[in-house]
């Protein structure tokens, strides 16, 4: 079952899991997977779908990822927690879903209790930096805690390519998000200006979204959509090939944990949406590989899990502590191989009258609104989730239903943001479904 922990601050009559931090496992000692200090890089690229990479199926020629992929723990059903960039940064730092940690969109601020990943992994012995996409000299919206140098920058690859170079001989954290718009500076340089998208046209119709009438891209337009996500991802893809290049030249790839994702994914009209406005899988699933030091215990993975999970993982493979509160889970018992279910993935969106969703044996329930509709699909023979099933499948609807009402519960009861949090305890009935999804014991 999921291992996880809640803050402490919460009175519950339970007792909530411990985590798996304070030292290696017997199983991981056994496995050789690293324990203690040593490199860890996370890549986290904006607007990323996991089925936009040829290692997830797609006809797209991704070489970097698809190398990388073979010499990794590849998670096939990975879910990020938020459909925005920041947000999910803000959950994969701190292994807590958005409610919990405050930073439920863009805008929003990660709650200063949160203890994140390099407050964790950090140290006078490790140093620790972020570089993150966006207009230089941004603000951090408290994602900055912890680390020695947090920098908002227009090129977050070469920045920390750089900064890495001149710390491989060092134990040190890095994080490298974005990667987005940096790709489509160069996206013309494959299309050529006949096949672009016009960028007048694609703020025409973001800029309809909200409105009582949303303009669509019509199929030709969405044609050359298509085509220019699948060159930015080329694009992305060499980015890749080109840090890992350095990685391997520094020696990094014998000693390193390096963690690749997407932040969030990207949709392409497909349930009306574009870029990132839903909780529908384009947006959702995304993909998450990572590669242990000299390439250990490379595999694929199909359970569901959670972007917010690299935390713990990354936390146990330190053998340090986890901190009480957090709510993701290790994924080293899932390659060691001596994991047990639930399987379970929720995420959250305050876009529109807000979305949330639970993944759960195959299927996903996505709720939109407070008391709005309730869709589920069956994933593995749906993955862009475009037939909903509530009409057939009402049994496994009412079970997801009831477990998202039970996460939602919790999520309010243990938020750290005072605005959000709520004081009622929670009902037997809450209490008995967040047992059977390995939230407490």
């Amino acid at each position: 079952m999921k291992q996880r922990a809640v803050p402490s601050f919460v009175i519950l009559a339970v007792v909530f899991l411990s985590s798996c931090g304070g030292g290696a496992s017997p199983e991981q000692k056994a496995v050789g997977l690293s324990a203690g200090p040593h490199p860890v890089v996370i890549i986290a690229i904006d607007g990323l779908r996991a089925d936009a990479i040829g290692a997830y199926g797609a006809s797209a020629v991704t070489p970097a990822f698809d190398a990388l992929a073979a010499e990794s723990v590849r998670f096939e059903q990975a879910f990020a927690q938020a459909p925005e960039m920041l947000p999910s940064l803000a959950s994969l730092l701190s292994g807590m879903y958005p409610t919990t940690n405050g930073m439920r969109a863009p805008g929003d601020a990660l709650q200063p209790d949160a203890v994140t990943l390099v407050e964790v992994l950090g140290g006078p012995e490790v140093a620790t930096a972020a570089f993150v996409e966006g207009e230089p000299g941004g603000a951090d919206f408290g994602l900055a805690q912890g680390f020695d140098s947090y920098q908002v920058v227009a090129r977050p690859g070469a920045d920390g390519m750089e900064w890495m170079t001149n710390h491989a001989d060092e134990d040190f954290v890095l994080l490298i998000a974005g990667w987005g718009s940096r790709a489509l500076d160069d996206v013309n340089r494959l299309l050529g200006e006949e096949r672009a998208v016009s960028n007048e046209r694609v703020l025409e119709v973001l800029a309809s979204r909200g409105t009582d009438e949303p303009l669509l891209f019509d199929e030709p337009e969405m044609a050359r959509v298509r085509e220019w996500y699948a060159a930015r991802t080329q694009i992305i893809d060499e980015f890749v090939g080109s840090f890992i290049a350095e990685f391997r030249a520094l020696g990094l790839d014998r000693k390193a944990t390096l963690v690749v994702c997407g932040s969030n994914g990207f949709a392409l009209q497909e349930h009306g949406d574009l870029f990132g406005e839903t909780l529908y899988a384009p947006v959702a699933h995304v993909p998450l590989l990572v590669r242990l030091p000299g390439g250990q215990k490379a595999g694929t993975v199909s359970k569901t899990v959670e972007l917010m999970d690299v935390m713990p993982t990354l936390v146990e493979l330190y053998s340090a502590e986890l901190p009480a509160g957090v709510q993701g889970a290790s994924l080293v018992p899932l390659v060691d191989g001596t994991s047990t279910p639930p399987y379970v993935a929720f995420g959250e969106s305050q876009n529109g009258n807000g979305q949330r969703f639970v993944a759960l044996a195959g299927y996903r329930a996505i709720a939109t609104g407070d008391e709005g509709s309730v869709e589920i699909f069956h994933t593995a023979i749906d993955p862009l989730e475009l037939d909903d099933l509530a009409a057939s499948e009402a049994d496994k609807l009412a079970k997801l239903v009831g477990d998202l009402e039970a996460w939602s519960k919790m999520v309010l009861a243990t938020s750290l943001d005072p605005e959000l949090r709520t004081d009622a305890e929670l009902d037997d009935e809450t209490l008995k479904q967040l047992k059977s999804l390995g939230y407490i014991q």
